[in-house]
């Protein structure tokens, strides 16, 4: 028994550091995708000049050569917006007279679903043609807002330069990446400290006090806002995309309170007492008087864990985390997603009648952080015990040795 699980534990610890080690190279090698890119992209908008000179940080001159003379012959500049999923990057061509004449996503954090509304509804069309000496505008795309004003943002942001470079003067300020703070994110920190408090009190009616909260989340983080945290909101911190601005904070703030939480109590408050998508599946269970069931499965107790490393491995190196989100909480509170995800929203949904949190139990991510995350601490714990012993013994030995060292040795 004892063989076992030693060499459990290091089959574990070897896991913990290759999983470190595999984001940190699918990290750097995305990197290096990101930057090829790019400049692919800034090829694809170069449409007359024969070689572009740098003009600014993100913006180019593209000149082309005559008697020993560079004439401009068009602007490259690329600009960013914050959208629903993070960063959109987007590059524009430009005219020496100030028309914007070509336009290109070179990079974008968004959620697929919501930029996939906006390019195919001529989106490009209503923007080239239009002259920076204004404020580059066009309508947004019905559903999907925050997507339209992320693109709107990153070509305006892109015109700036060209446009003081040509006429001279700026027309706005560039909005702090912090702008989009707003209500919910205060919300989301009274609600996780409310549901500390009753997961500890022991009040009479905690039964019922759990319930309210989980009840009340479920509607605010759920339905009204969809802004429940995720695999992808672990993935924008591993890919750094926070560093640039989201639209809605409120997941990252949950995500940290609770993996404070996790860290100093051992406990996944989030999970029991804040997660909309939990609440919908213990309102189920109440009605189809569901079985609690304990999962012993092997398999089904890797299988997320693998399943959350490949998503995470993927957003890191594609630069998306949004692009490969697997949970069904899109489709619950939203009706965004992808076919295969609507299906497995409505299996767990009815599986739900029958079996309590199905979800939770078997494929839910933050199941396997906080496995990954009390693994760790525990072993960093462990490591410090150690250290502490042998720093006690050199101690020791030290103190014994010049004892024995002294005439008469030590009393």
């Amino acid at each position: 028994m004892k063989k076992t699980s030693s060499k459990s534990k290091v089959f574990d610890k070897f896991i913990s550091v290759l999983s470190i080690l595999l984001l940190a190279v699918f990290w750097y090698l995305g990197g290096d995708r990101s930057q090829h890119n790019q400049q692919a992209q800034l090829s694809y908008l170069t449409l007359q000049s024969e070689q572009l000179e740098p003009a600014g940080s993100n913006t180019f001159q593209g000149v082309v050569r005559s008697d020993n003379e560079s004439n401009i012959v068009e602007w490259i500049s690329v600009g960013s917006g914050i959208g629903y999923g993070g960063e959109m990057v987007a590059g524009i061509n430009i005219s020496p007279t100030g028309t914007l004449q070509a336009l290109a996503i070179i990079d974008s954090k968004e959620t697929s679903t919501y930029l996939d509304k906006v390019m195919p509804s001529g989106v490009a069309d209503r923007i080239l043609g239009q002259h920076i000496d204004t404020t580059v505008t066009f309508d947004s795309v019905t559903g999907a807002t925050l997507t339209s004003t992320a693109l709107m943002d990153a070509v305006e942001h892109a015109a700036k330069p060209v446009r003081e470079q040509i006429y001279g003067y700026t027309l706005s300020e560039s909005k702090s990446i912090f702008s989009s703070l707003q209500w919910l994110d205060l919300a989301a920190f009274v609600f996780f400290g409310v549901a500390v408090w009753a997961s500890r009190t022991r009040n009479k009616k905690k039964v019922m006090i759990n319930w309210v909260v989980l009840i009340i989340s479920m509607g605010v983080f759920g339905f009204y806002s969809a802004t429940l945290y995720t695999a992808s909101t672990m993935g924008m911190v591993i890919s750094g995309a926070w560093l640039y601005g989201l639209a809605n904070y409120t997941p990252l703030i949950l995500m940290l309170l609770s993996i404070v939480y996790i860290l100093y109590y051992n406990r996944n408050v989030y999970c029991q007492n804040i997660c909309p998508f939990g609440a919908v599946q213990q309102c189920l269970a109440k009605v189809g008087n569901a079985k609690s069931s304990t999962i012993k499965n092997e398999f089904l107790l890797w299988f997320p864990r693998v399943l959350l490393l490949t998503t995470l491995c993927l957003g890191a190196y594609f630069r998306n985390p949004v692009a490969f989100s697997y949970e069904p909480f899109g489709i619950m509170f939203g009706m965004i997603g992808t076919m295969h995800l609507f299906v497995l929203t409505i299996v767990i949904l009815l599986t739900s009648l029958v079996v309590r949190r199905p979800w939770c139990q078997t494929l839910c991510p933050i199941n396997a952080m906080t496995d990954f995350l009390t693994f760790n601490k525990s072993w960093f714990k462990q490591v410090q015990k150690k250290r502490a012993k042998q720093h006690r013994q050199q101690r020791k030995q030290t103190e014994d040795g010049q004892c024995q060292s002294k005439t008469g040795g030590c009393e």
